[in-house]
């Protein structure tokens, strides 16, 4: 699944276009807007993520364990005050469950 993913990446995540993939085991960033592609300097990890234009990543590894991909997503907005904590927890949380249902991951 790895290989797949470095070669056919995502283009688009639940709406939000790719544009950056940062590859840790080539050391790799590619801009995916430019194509222009730099080094990253720092250790080499079988990581890949996935970097959208609505702030959200989306990072793919193996398990050290066990004969799986692991997922993680991250997603962000702006707080506009601390009263609006639980709303705005409820619209990352409906985001980032977007995310995985559009890569069928749930």
């Amino acid at each position: 699944m790895m290989m797949d993913a470095r070669e056919n990446p995502l283009k688009i995540v639940n709406g939000s276009k790719v544009l950056k993939i940062d590859d840790y085991e080539l050391s790799t960033s590619k801009n995916i807007i430019t194509g222009e592609t730099s080094s990253l300097d720092i250790p080499k990890s079988n990581v890949i993520i996935y970097n959208l234009e609505d702030g959200s990543q989306v990072a793919l590894r193996p398990s050290g364990t066990e004969p799986k991909i692991k997922f993680y997503v991250s997603v962000n907005t702006s707080l506009k005050s601390v009263a609006d904590f639980k709303k705005t927890e409820a619209i990352l949380d409906t985001k980032a469950e977007a995310i995985l249902k559009d890569m069928k991951l749930i």
